[in-house]
């Protein structure tokens, strides 16, 4: 009896070590997964140019509008949406973890009106005309910017801020241009739960 019972442990705990070990190769394969589906490869990008801490970057969203960005140490400022809360944001339309994103910074835009904005860049590459149609089929309420004439704001985040490519990259700027938060890839928490925290540590 007592061989039997021994046996049975024993084969237990091989089972229990089997369990485990495909556990943690699960585990490590979905986050070689989620790296995969998360980096973009950014063009021309191994001529990685350095530019100043200083500098200006123009943002022409897919509709028309202009943003001049002026960019500083620890700073970012939009002119014209000043006295704002503004998720600067690199996203993808094929990135699952942005996709989730989407009703979220629509619900937000709604919820604060004129005292938050949202400009996210599209870094897959995807045409125009694609955007205009994400755009309709989410119906999406802020600012979407065709992300390929921007390889110079890319190497900007590459050299200061030690950006590897990895998306969702949200850049939370405060009313005054502080940069409140910087946030790479998916997270457990919310939008919500971010844009909360950013306007306590703006006041």
């Amino acid at each position: 009896m007592q061989k039997i019972l021994n046996s049975v442990i024993i084969l237990l705990a091989i089972l229990l070590l089997l369990l485990l070990g495909y556990y943690m190769y699960s585990s490590q394969e979905s986050s070689t997964e989620q790296k995969k589906e998360t980096q973009i490869k950014i063009k021309n990008s191994e001529k990685l140019e350095f530019p100043t801490m200083d500098t200006e970057f123009d943002f022409e969203t897919i509709n028309g509008v202009n943003f001049k960005l002026r960019a500083s140490k620890k700073k970012i400022k939009v002119d014209g949406l000043e006295n704002k809360i503004v998720f600067l944001k690199i996203f993808g339309w094929d990135c699952k973890y942005c996709q989730k994103e989407i009703p979220e910074l629509i619900k937000l835009k709604k919820d604060l009106g004129d005292t938050f904005d949202v400009i996210a860049i599209e870094a897959q590459q995807h045409s125009e005309e694609d955007s205009h149609k994400f755009i309709k089929k989410y119906g999406i309420n802020y600012n979407i910017v065709n992300g390929a004439k921007l390889i110079r704001f890319y190497n900007y985040l590459k050299v200061y801020y030690g950006w590897s490519g990895i998306i969702p990259l949200t850049i939370v700027l405060g009313k005054d241009g502080n940069i409140l938060a910087y946030e790479v890839g998916a997270k457990s928490y919310t939008l919500a739960e971010l844009m909360k925290a950013s306007i306590a540590k703006d006041n």
